[in-house]
């Protein structure tokens, strides 16, 4: 990838208001964030809902690339950080107003819902 492009990705998630709502809204839904994928989840997040990319696949390359680490490995702690987050599912389902269920929630899911509301606040009905 172009030093420049990465450079833009980089400047997106070292931006302290982006990282300050994106953690906001990931700890809203219960992610903790002592998870090593909290991170990774949070620049996900900002990627998404600054619309410097929108598929989880090239969102998923562009943090390894950031981070030096494989995009199947950002993949697994993002996974692992909301697997591991007690009542997502209820607390993202209050935020967007839709009902959801521990079977319903997946990182693709939850980086969609918190990018759209990262991008548009009045989205989101409890935040």
């Amino acid at each position: 990838m172009e030093t420049n492009v990465l450079s833009e990705y980089l400047t997106a998630i070292s931006d302290p208001s982006f990282r300050l709502t994106a953690e906001r809204l990931t700890l809203k839904c219960g992610v903790r964030s002592d998870l090593k994928g909290s991170k990774g989840l949070v620049d996900a997040i900002i990627l998404y809902g600054t619309e410097l990319c929108t598929g989880t696949c090239e969102i998923y390359r562009i943090i390894g690339e950031i981070r030096h680490i494989k995009s199947k490995s950002v993949m697994r702690e993002i996974a692992y950080a909301i697997a591991q987050s007690f009542g997502i599912a209820e607390r993202l389902s209050k935020m967007i107003g839709i009902p959801l269920t521990d079977n319903d929630i997946h990182s693709g899911l939850v980086i969609a819902y918190l990018g759209k509301i990262f991008r548009h606040p009045d989205l989101a009905l409890y935040a």
